[in-house]
């Protein structure tokens, strides 16, 4: 049986700590979980998605002459 008093000491130090961002816990996760092959397939969502908000800009002409 683990010891209560520990318990809440390891508690309150993971509150004190500093707030991670999203992209640091979800690295993070990936890390504990051994996902790594997820990282290609977000990198190329997330790609998708940058080149789709430029695509609604005045930036779409000169992205589309990369074409």
């Amino acid at each position: 049986m683990t010891d209560p008093k520990k318990t809440d000491d390891e508690f309150l130090q993971a509150a004190g700590e500093q707030e991670r961002g999203i992209v640091a816990e979800f690295v993070a996760f990936m890390a504990e979980n051994k996902m790594w092959w997820m990282t290609p397939i977000l990198v190329v969502f997330g790609l998708l998605g940058v080149l789709l908000i430029l695509g609604a800009t005045g930036i779409a002409p000169f992205i589309y002459t990369l074409w």
